[in-house]
């Protein structure tokens, strides 16, 4: 499953970094093997109770964002930010422990920011492939995980 995983995220970068879209599909079957794998590696109610933290978590970014977006931007939600991008939210929200998903996904995001800034130049689009970075950034994580195996990833 790990390996799937892997293509799948690999896949999400290409996508979102060339098209600027991810297809849900892609999205939806990252998701749900994300979460088998995290499911499979801790008891049901230690699960429920960390994903719901964690979209509990993602649900208050959302919303400041969203905030943020419309009344000190003044955009539309969408024009800031995509959907493809949120799904990946969850996408980390479903895969770890809390703790394990506070820290991956903060330093996701700067990783994401970082890239962005040391690549500007290069792209065409002005706007952040989050999704595709964030993704290039779990691969990275699992990968060397996968070689290394220097962490427990799902350890509480």
């Amino acid at each position: 499953m790990i390996y799937l995983l892997l293509v799948l995220l690999l896949f999400i970068f290409y996508q979102d970094f060339k098209e600027r879209q991810v297809y849900l599909i892609i999205l939806l079957i990252t998701l749900l093997i994300s979460a088998y794998i995290y499911y499979t590696t801790t008891y049901l109610d230690t699960f429920l109770l960390n994903i719901g933290f964690n979209i509990a978590t993602v649900t208050f970014i959302c919303f400041v964002l969203f905030m943020y977006i419309k009344y000190k931007m003044k955009l539309h939600f969408t024009e800031a930010i995509g959907f493809g991008d949120i799904l990946f939210f969850l996408i980390f929200a479903v895969s770890f422990p809390t703790l394990t998903f506070l820290i991956l996904f903060s330093l996701s995001l700067i990783f994401s920011g970082l890239l962005f800034f040391i690549l500007k130049n290069s792209l065409k689009q002005k706007t952040v492939p989050l999704a595709g970075f964030q993704s290039i950034f779990l691969f990275i994580v699992f990968f060397i995980n996968l070689m290394c195996n220097f962490v427990n990833l799902y350890a509480i």
